[in-house]
């Protein structure tokens, strides 16, 4: 049920259905209403198809990158969050998204010694979607390629970002991992993602 819901609530906080709605609204009101109902329209879509005013508030919003001489020695595991591939239903071969690099940043830290253990945290995203879970396909991906090791954790259950904190937590119990923890997603998400881990014990 909470799934459902975020995914109406992304609808509804979209910038451009405000301008639909705001445009039908227009047609049940008298004429000079109608006109400043038609002026908010048309400010909001001016305001958010800016791509300098978009990318402003962008930045105010995402976190600054952490350097990897500043990640802490006591965070060996890392967890990076879905979002980075679909599946090609051609082919049934993952399609990399640009979010992807997230998943080659994590590895890197897994190669290098940096980290430990890697969990790749991602289901189903959408609501009618028939693919193969991200997660799985991860798992398949790098067994084929032979990248794939024993410190390499997947969880496929997730479909958005609280479900990513609460199975990856229940995974990281039963396996008795520390939750200090390297978190990898984007910039963007971040912040809202370090929350929710957070909630769920992790740090």
């Amino acid at each position: 049920m909470f799934f459902i819901l975020s995914k109406i609530l992304n609808v509804l906080f979209s910038p451009f259905v405000w301008v639909l709605l705001l445009l039908l609204a227009g047609l049940f009101f008298k004429k000079e209403n109608r006109r400043v109902i038609h002026i908010m329209a048309f400010g909001i879509l001016l305001l958010f198809s800016n791509g300098a005013v978009f990318q402003g508030v962008v930045r105010l919003w995402e976190s600054e990158p952490v350097a990897l001489s500043h990640l802490s020695g006591n965070n060996r595991n890392v967890v990076v969050l879905g979002g980075m591939l679909s599946e090609n239903q051609y082919n049934g071969l993952p399609r990399f998204n640009q979010s992807s690099d997230r998943f080659w940043q994590a590895f890197y830290l897994l190669k290098t010694g940096i980290a430990d253990t890697l969990l790749i945290s991602g289901g189903l995203g959408t609501l009618f979607d028939e693919q193969t879970p991200e997660a799985d396909m991860w798992k398949a991906y790098l067994k084929k390629t032979g990248m794939l090791s024993g410190n390499i954790l997947t969880e496929s259950q997730s479909r958005n970002t609280y479900e990513n904190a609460l199975n990856s937590a229940k995974l990281f119990e039963e396996k008795q991992l520390s939750k200090r923890i390297i978190l990898v997603t984007s910039s963007f998400h971040m912040p809202r993602a370090g929350l929710v881990l957070r909630s769920r014990g992790f740090r």
